[in-house]
């Protein structure tokens, strides 16, 4: 874009601003913002500091272009009494928030009026001349969100874009973000989600991070427990925003022997953000007052693990992506460096991961695919715990043997490493085994990409996390002077 359409392009949005309710201004102005790239969005929406410089600029040029030179001279001095900065800054940003406000009507209707119900929901408020309204446009995505799955009722509480962001990003990048993610006609809709969850993991580390700082040394006490309490607490927030919705006919196919026989198999699963959501410690975090003054914590990575059999991770997918990598939970499993490196006994790690996927299995309403997938299952079991000298104990009793009531390993130490895969398995089993694990935790086979064939769920799901995370933000900004 030159110079001159940038231009022409604020003179419009000027315009607009000042007809906020005329829809074909609105819907035209947003139909030729589309090709934009958002460094260009950024200029032509700037953000507080930026908008200031500008605004003075305008105000500099309307004072030469009304008044004498003289007299321009003396009114120009005013620009820089504190009321004018004031004004400045604050007016012309929230005249922008209110005109994207009212393009944002048109960005949903776009994405979501095939929607079943929908399109006589956006029909209803152009027809009311309410389209523009915060609480028209919550109204019309609660009822979309009701109908695609969401799991909570109601998620878009507020849609009011003046009170978003500021204290860590930009106050206005998070909805300009997503106009340019779901609008841009260059992007394809996995490009923008992958793009628009990019920054959702950047929002939520700043706004919302959950780790207690681990690293840092020689905290006091109270220090120490000033942070355990408050990333708890942040904790407690995700779980309740990142509910997730459901996808109730997820279909992979897998085959037991031979992949021209290949079976299809639907089960319903819960899709949401960040797998750590479902965060369990196996350490809470605590103060170590010895040596180094730390704060200490273990996550439980059975129990993330666990959770891939019913959940996927929009995040994790954007890393299967991108990285061209494997699931979370195989990387654990399977990753050779991994076991070396990072797990004291990685063995007894798969081995509960095994028993958590048998308990599972055992829990399915298809008969036929819980005999068929028990039995791969069985199979690879029978082949490690023959290291422990149970070939003449049936399958089904061997689970008894190794584990407890509760699925705890009882295995000691010595017989943990008799179980290593690697040392008991052909590399082509491995990776058979690999795959069925895959599989298990919602991430192989599956009949159709999952991006495109939930992408309104998605992208609705996304525009609700980002928008709730800037309204975090905008609630915990400090007080900014100009």
């Amino acid at each position: 874009m030159t110079q001159k359409d940038l231009k022409s392009l604020l003179r419009e949005k000027k315009i607009c601003r000042k007809n906020l309710r005329d829809e074909e201004k609105i819907r035209d102005f947003y139909q030729k913002i589309k090709g934009l790239s958002l460094n260009e969005m950024e200029e032509l929406f700037p953000a507080p500091e930026e908008s200031i410089a500008q605004n003075l600029f305008d105000y500099t040029n309307e004072i030469l272009c009304e008044n004498t030179l003289n007299k321009a001279i003396d009114i120009s001095l005013s620009m820089f009494d504190p009321e004018t900065i004031e004004k400045c800054s604050d007016g012309s940003f929230q005249n922008d928030m209110k005109l994207l406000q009212s393009m944002f009507f048109f960005l949903i209707e776009e994405i979501f009026r095939g929607e079943k119900g929908a399109a006589a929901l956006f029909k209803s408020a152009l027809s009311e001349g309410t389209w523009m309204e915060a609480e028209t446009q919550s109204a019309i995505l609660n009822r979309i969100a009701s109908g695609i799955g969401f799991i909570q009722n109601s998620p878009f509480d507020s849609l009011d874009f003046c009170s978003l962001g500021g204290k860590h990003f930009r106050a206005n990048e998070s909805v300009l973000r997503i106009f340019y993610n779901f609008m841009h006609p260059a992007l394809y809709a996995k490009e923008g989600i992958v793009n628009e969850l990019n920054f959702i993991r950047e929002q939520q580390k700043n706004i919302l991070p959950i780790f207690p700082n681990t690293r840092k040394m020689n905290y006091t006490k109270s220090d120490a427990n000033k942070e355990i309490e408050e990333k708890a607490e942040n904790l407690k927030i995700l779980r309740s925003m990142d509910f997730g919705f459901f996808d109730s006919d997820y279909t992979q196919s897998f085959f037991a022997c031979d992949e021209e026989f290949r079976e299809s198999f639907t089960r319903p699963i819960t899709c949401k953000c960040f797998q750590e959501t479902n965060l369990v410690w196996e350490k809470e975090p605590h103060f170590n007052l010895s040596g180094r003054r730390k704060i200490v914590a273990k996550k439980s990575d059975r129990a993330i693990n666990k959770s891939a059999l019913m959940n996927k991770f929009l995040y994790s997918e954007r890393n299967m992506i991108t990285h061209v990598s494997e699931n979370f939970a195989v990387f654990r499993l399977f990753s050779k460096e991994y076991t070396k490196y990072e797990m004291v006994f990685w063995e007894e790690l798969l081995l509960e991961s095994m028993y958590d996927v048998h308990t599972y299995i055992l829990g399915m309403s298809s008969d036929g695919a819980r005999k068929k997938l028990l039995a791969i299952l069985n199979h690879y079991f029978e082949k490690i715990t023959d290291r422990l000298g149970m070939e003449k104990i049936l399958v089904e009793q061997r689970w008894e043997c190794v584990f407890g009531a509760r699925g705890d390993c009882n295995l000691e130490k010595e017989d943990l490493k008799k179980t290593n895969i690697f040392n008991i398995l052909s590399d082509d089993e491995v990776t058979h085994f690999k795959r069925f694990m895959a599989f298990m935790y919602c991430s192989e086979n599956g009949d159709s990409d999952f991006f495109e064939r939930n992408r309104k769920r998605i992208q609705l799901y996304l525009i609700y996390l980002s928008l709730r995370l800037s309204s975090m933000d905008f609630q915990s900004m400090d007080l900014i002077t100009f």
